[in-house]
């Protein structure tokens, strides 16, 4: 026998000890008794305030023949005293055995004590990511400059952001983005996308409503609807006013943008935004909506 089995009850862990006899080639019965020999001894130096039960405890099994018999559960510190009074190829495997066994479930409560305690944090610190990733929609930014900022944000937290395939939906601000539709602050202008929406009457296929978007509920839109916005402002000669309930959004184009529109002048951030769409492989929307899923308890 080459493994060890480690026996968890309540904080405390365990190895047993007839799986350590047959390890080191002694009969268990042996082994209880230099067990019983090791307690006897730590009660004579009460005075170094030492607790057998750190190293051993008693315990029972059922044999073959359905009798209760004893048998002692083993801690780390008990299994180090057992090993000290080995030699040989046997003793040396009994302690790499246990070392690395105790050694392993170390690790991994230490991970879940991190986990544990960077859960509140990760939380605040999603609502803070959701609010960035807002301001990079108001951007219409590329998918690699969103992918960075994520893998980057992540990374501490150990958690790898990985793009997610499927089919491209869009808000009505990186509609705007693809169309070089402004506001008169000089930002895209995703309610006039969404007042020409209305007036087309788009089909509920062409639609996705995301519960847990970047910002609450988002309504994103597929490309037919984007072909449809851009056909609508083509054949009504880009116009400049689109009307919606009892008002109407006023709406600069990237042609005429630099002339009517002198307070802002040509950046990196707007310019070229055909390239702000998402790459063909990759939906971002969903990548972002996935995970920011159940309020951003991730």
């Amino acid at each position: 026998m080459n493994e060890l089995t480690i026996i968890k009850r309540g904080d405390a862990a365990y190895i047993d000890s007839r799986e350590v006899a047959e390890i080191i080639g002694k009969s268990h019965k042996n082994l209880i008794r230099d067990i019983r020999g090791y307690i006897e001894t730590m009660s004579r130096f009460g005075q170094l305030k030492i607790e057998p039960s750190d190293f051993f405890v008693e315990s029972t099994y059922l044999n073959a023949q359905n009798k209760r018999q004893p048998c002692y559960l083993i801690t780390k510190l008990g299994a180090e005293v057992v090993s000290n009074k080995l030699t040989g190829e046997k003793g040396v495997m009994f302690t790499v055995l246990y070392v690395k066994k105790f050694n392993e479930l170390e690790a991994k409560e230490r991970e879940e004590l991190k986990a544990q305690a960077a859960t509140p944090r990760l939380k605040v610190f999603n609502t803070a990511v959701r609010n960035v990733l807002t301001g990079y929609s108001d951007t219409c930014a590329s998918s690699e400059e969103i992918m960075g900022f994520l893998k980057g944000a992540y990374k501490p937290f150990g958690i790898e952001v990985t793009p997610v395939a499927g089919k491209h939906r869009y808000t009505v601000t990186e509609i705007a983005c693809y169309l070089h539709m402004f506001s008169e602050n000089g930002l895209y202008h995703g309610h006039a996308v969404s007042a020409i929406i209305e007036k087309l009457n788009v089909a509920p296929e062409h639609i996705y409503i995301s519960p847990y978007g970047m910002v609450g509920i988002t309504t994103r839109y597929d490309g037919f609807v984007v072909s449809a916005v851009e056909d609508w402002i083509v054949d009504n000669n880009f116009p400049h006013d689109i009307p919606h309930l009892d008002f109407e959004y006023h709406v600069y184009y990237d042609y005429d943008r630099y002339e009517q529109l002198s307070l802002f002048s040509y950046n990196d951030t707007n310019a070229d935004c055909k390239d702000c769409l998402f790459d063909d492989e990759t939906d971002w929307l969903d990548e972002i909506a996935d995970w920011f899923g159940d309020d951003g308890d991730e």
